[in-house]
């Protein structure tokens, strides 16, 4: 087996609950979700929620943080996924929250 660290997934969250990471079904055997900085880059505020979707399962809210104007939030999370298993978000305004998720995967 095989860990790497590195960084799973980046982008910018939208107004619709959407996979953010997926842990990969045919390379790995599990993810490590370290850590999730969510940065907003304009100004006013805006709501964020993240969940956690067990593969074949029902997403269940994991955080929920308000972020005024450029502020930033780092969640440290260490959550294992199993192949499958996602990472979700969503934000009270689009394409104004960037994320990036950082961990490993076991292959």
């Amino acid at each position: 087996m095989t860990l790497a660290i590195k960084s799973l997934a980046d982008g910018q969250l939208t107004t619709t609950k959407t996979a953010l990471y997926t842990a990969p079904t045919t390379t790995i055997t599990q993810a490590i979700v370290d850590n999730i900085t969510l940065t907003h880059t304009t100004e006013g505020d805006v709501t964020i929620k993240l969940y956690f979707l067990e593969s074949g399962g029902t997403s269940r809210r994991i955080y929920r943080a308000e972020l005024g104007d450029e502020e930033q939030a780092i969640m440290i999370y260490k959550k294992t996924l199993e192949a499958g298993d996602a990472i979700e978000g969503e934000a009270s305004s689009g394409g104004v929250v960037d994320y990036v998720i950082s961990g490993a995967e076991n292959a």
